[in-house]
């Protein structure tokens, strides 16, 4: 992962030391070991037992401190404080850093969530803003558990957007992260839950494995999407011009529209994602509680338990973003046989048999449960009705 760097992801272990004096703690990890005197946050590399005045406060002429050993080292030791507090807040927001960056450049605070693997057919036309999505979801309902394969999750960053590049700094030390050339990203999307989060697809330089990177913003992404259609227009501007001033042996090869990252309106895309799909309707009856997998797997086993197979209703059932009706094959123009919004979805889940489908729905007076049998399985329908409850 990009984010990954020695000093921001080392395991640090503390390390009893009978000859330090007090106020000093011996730390240990991936830079090798040295020590953290905790009431002034100093750290060095020496022993402090023969390098510190009285109350333990390192001598102002004695050895290299963290001060002085930047060009020891190349860079400081980390405080054991200081992966905390990268991962709290930013300690220069908005004005701050836009005013400091150079000019011509936009700047936005992030939060990284990690990243996840997405294969090459997900980046096809129709399926990149579900895909982008798909990983957008799975990384902010995941964030804080720390999962391997997201690692870099929860790391404070500024994204910095200039010409054809985008770089993320670190907020404390505004050292550079990462360098991400804007042609090489393949997709980027704002996600459609709240609109604070970004994600953009782009290959791994030296595993070539396509990464969904994901961010949470401290302001609507939209902001980044615009900024980077801009770049990106900006990019076959510059490049159109170039090209028609130089000699013909000369002449730089133009960008064409292919060539540039596809920006993926996820909304409209899970939008349009909600489809028609046929089901048999077993029914539905009421149920105790508003959630629970007992609860669903109970209403649909006294559902299925009642008339047989034969008498299920064979249905269209119409998923939006904003309803599900279920209306009779056989007359599709009737009154729906069973509907409801979705925003008074409590709870849903496919059954113990991975043919039905159920959900429990709050109408105000009691919770109803209504169920389905899918064919081949009710993933698909699942799914569907999940997503529009995530619009």
């Amino acid at each position: 992962l990009f984010l990954c760097t020695d000093n921001l992801w080392s395991d640090q272990s503390l390390e009893t030391d009978p000859d330090l004096p007090p106020g000093w703690r011996k730390i240990r990890d991936s830079l090798g070991t040295y020590y953290w005197h905790v009431p002034t946050g100093t750290t060095q590399w020496q022993h402090p037992a023969h390098t510190t005045g009285p109350g333990g406060r390192p001598e102002a002429d004695g050895e290299e401190t963290l001060q002085g050993m930047h060009s020891a080292k190349d860079r400081p030791i980390p405080s054991p404080m200081a992966s905390l507090s990268r991962r709290t807040s930013l300690p220069w927001h908005g004005d701050d850093f836009q005013h400091s960056a150079e000019p011509g450049s936009k700047c936005f605070a992030v939060r990284s969530l990690g990243w996840v693997e997405i294969p090459e057919e997900d980046l096809a036309p129709g399926k990149s803003s579900i895909a982008v999505n798909n990983c957008i979801q799975q990384l902010s309902n995941s964030k804080g558990q720390g999962s391997a394969e997201n690692r870099g999750e929860g790391q404070d960053l500024v994204m910095i957007l200039k010409k054809d590049t985008m770089s993320l700094v670190d907020p404390l030390d505004r050292s550079l992260i990462h360098c991400q050339p804007i042609l090489n990203i393949r997709v980027w999307g704002v996600g459609c839950n709240n609109g604070r989060d970004f994600a953009f697809v782009a290959s791994d330089k030296d595993t070539c494995v396509l990464k969904c990177h994901v961010f949470h913003c401290n302001v609507p992404a939209k902001g980044i999407a615009k900024a980077l259609h801009e770049m990106c227009s900006k990019i076959v501007a510059e490049r159109a011009a170039a090209s028609s001033g130089l000699p013909r042996a000369a002449t730089l090869e133009p960008v064409s529209t292919e060539d540039l990252p596809l920006q993926v309106d996820i909304l409209e895309a899970v939008r349009q994602s909600m489809q028609t799909y046929e089901a048999l309707y077993i029914g539905s009856l009421p149920v105790p509680r508003a959630m629970g997998m007992d609860v669903l797997n109970e209403a649909i086993e006294k559902l299925t338990r009642g008339p047989g197979r034969e008498r299920w209703t064979p249905s269209l059932i119409r998923v939006s973003d904003t309803a599900m009706r279920v209306h009779p094959v056989q007359d599709e123009e009737a009154a729906h046989i069973w509907e409801c919004q979705v925003r008074y979805v409590t709870f849903l889940g496919v059954g113990r048999d991975a043919h039905t489908f159920a959900l429990i729905v709050d109408t105000g007076r009691r919770f109803q449960c209504a169920a389905f049998w899918c064919e081949p399985d009710a993933g698909t329908i699942s799914e569907a009705v999940q997503a529009a409850c995530m619009v």
